[in-house]
């Protein structure tokens, strides 16, 4: 806003809940107060409005009112919330702006067009619809919407419900009216600097779609490469396509972006990775502060009502026993795991008071809620000693969390075997995009592999990983 006097933010939906189930047992009170903090700070980041999305009703229509303080809610048609307002104009400096929400009706398209009505008849210089599609598979329901919205007169399409908020990715369609999604739980901010002019307002040329025709032609040369391989008779006919080719790519690389033709409504489409070299409001740091200091405090009293250890393992279920008990036999694989960052998993937590929080200890200790694990959030350090300062009771993220509970195999190394082979879809339950947004397996997993653990160790040599390695 120090930049831009014309900004106007509004969110798309779905903001409050990671489901549109009502949050169960000891994560209630977790979720509920997350959300209301949530709502929190987009008071604080001025939002003109926010639709209401299913994920945003999980404990109802008046908790999602109460919730919104000074941010007006818009009705998508998910349920009847008493105060859900059905458009409104907004500033964005001078300019009016029209935003209404759509797509959960019985009759959506009767409803888009309702809408954009009375948005033009108040003077809406632009009309904004923030999508919340009914049918499954978001995206493609979103662009069912399309040609309603086209009808109405709609200039860009939102999307606010996805399938996934913590891995559908950023999308786009140009069709008419562009319709752009942004990924979730505040991974990204879509940002859509528009220029009014005349006509029907279409996207400017991006980077992004430079690079798609660049794949493409990428794509093409590599076949011609292929077929020289196997048809070297043919080489002078496809040596000379892949020049051509090879030419047209680094021309297209090299060209600057047309420009959108004078005098039209056009607009520049950008995601902002909300990552950690952004710079921290300080009154933004503060509530999730006091959020982090009041979930301690509740979830610290409600670990004193539990039992102080998980229930016991059924017949023949294996339980976790700790890192300290694999070291006995495997104390290589034990030296390597001490120097990766699974052994550090912990006091990441700690370093950003996050230790006592429901979300987040699960991938940051072994065995949560299970046998032989720890069930107790004020209890992580119970249970054996660890190797060295590393993987205290159930702390950090041990040798059980990628191999399986232990404690069968101890009683029988030789009949129960552990699991050797961990596939990425098992890493990927706690590496997920929300939280690991870079991850790749590939490139991640050298660094907990090598000699030692998963390699042999040459004669005099010590188990320890590859230096260096991925964040996050």
């Amino acid at each position: 806003r120090k930049q831009e006097p014309n900004v106007l933010f509004a969110d798309a939906g779905d903001l409050l809940f990671e489901s549109a189930s009502r949050p169960s047992g000891q994560l209630l009170t977790q979720k509920k107060l997350k959300a209301q903090t949530l709502a929190a700070q987009e008071a604080l980041m001025g939002a003109a409005a926010r639709a209401l999305g299913p994920r945003d009703l999980a404990l109802g229509g008046k908790f999602a009112v109460d919730s919104a303080g000074p941010v007006p809610l818009l009705d998508a048609g998910v349920a009847q919330v008493q105060g859900a307002r059905a458009t409104i104009l907004a500033d964005a400096g001078a300019i009016k702006v029209g935003l209404f929400a759509a797509g959960f009706q019985e009759d959506p398209k009767a409803t888009i067009a309702a809408r954009a009505k009375e948005l033009r008849a108040q003077g809406a210089k632009l009309v904004v619809m923030l999508a919340i599609p009914r049918a499954d598979g978001a995206f493609s329901a979103a662009l069912a919407l399309l040609p309603a919205a086209k009808a109405a007169g709609v200039d860009l399409v939102v999307l606010g419900h996805l399938d996934d908020p913590a891995s559908d990715l950023n999308r786009r369609d140009v069709s008419g009216p562009p319709l752009l999604a942004v990924e979730g739980h505040g991974q990204s901010l879509l940002r859509v600097d528009v220029h009014l002019g005349e006509g029907p307002l279409k996207l400017a040329p991006s980077r992004e779609d430079a690079q798609d025709d660049l794949k493409i032609l990428h794509a093409r040369i590599a076949r011609f490469k292929s077929q020289l391989e196997g048809h070297p008779e043919r080489k002078a006919q496809l040596s000379s396509k892949i020049d051509e080719l090879t030419q047209r790519r680094q021309e297209l690389a090299n060209a600057p972006l047309p420009a959108p033709a004078a005098g039209s409504t056009w607009a520049q489409v950008s995601y902002v990775p909300m990552g950690e070299k952004l710079a921290s409001d300080p009154d933004g740091q503060k509530l999730v502060d006091t959020y982090d200091q009041a979930i301690a405090d509740i979830n610290l009293k409600e670990a004193k009502l539990q039992p102080e250890s998980c229930p016991p393992a059924a017949a023949k279920e294996a339980a976790y026993v700790g890192a300290g008990s694999c070291a006995s036999c495997h104390d290589s694989e034990a030296a390597f795991w001490a120097q990766t960052r699974h052994a550090h998993a912990y006091e990441t937590l700690v370093a950003v008071k996050k230790q006592f929080s429901l979300d987040c200890i699960t991938c940051h200790v072994t065995g949560w809620q299970q046998p032989g694990g720890v069930c107790r959030i004020d209890r992580t350090a119970i249970g054996s000693p660890g190797i060295g300062p590393r993987g205290t009771g159930r702390q950090d993220v041990q040798c059980e969390a990628c191999h399986g509970p232990g404690s069968l195999h101890i009683d029988d190394p030789n009949g129960a075997k552990m699991k050797e082979s961990v596939p990425a879809a098992w890493c990927m339950r706690c590496h997920e995009p929300a939280n690991s947004p870079k991850f790749d397996d590939a490139k991640y997993r050298p660094y907990i592999l090598g000699p030692g653990h998963g390699e042999p160790l040459a004669r005099g040599e010590k188990a320890a990983p590859r230096a260096g390695g991925p964040n996050r």
